[in-house]
């Protein structure tokens, strides 16, 4: 199994209780976020999101369903979706242009 296997084909951002917005590409990035950094752990939806990203992970072809569940997880945690994507933080480093 690669991680093409459980990559969502639309990314989801969140803008977090911090300010912050932070993009998740995929259900081992919502895992691991529902797992360590998640505000409330409760809930059915925060339920089923979990449910829902391990199995993606396992290969049972949950990506796309996995993601619906990580959204409503938010919704129920009363994180928002980025509405702005200007917002987003990058930690990627910059590419820089070639001086002549």
């Amino acid at each position: 199994m690669t991680e093409a296997d459980f990559t969502w084909t639309v990314p989801v951002e969140l803008e977090l209780p911090s300010g912050l917005t932070r993009r998740f590409l995929n259900a081992y990035d919502a895992l691991d976020f529902l797992d360590a950094e998640w505000p409330t752990r409760r809930g059915p939806a925060y339920e089923r999101a979990l449910r829902l990203c391990r199995n993606a992970l396992r290969g049972s072809r949950a990506a796309e369903l996995a993601r619906s569940a990580f959204i409503a997880a938010a919704h129920e945690a009363g994180i928002a979706q980025c509405s702005n994507p200007q917002n987003l933080v990058s930690f990627l480093p910059r590419t820089r242009s070639a001086v002549a």
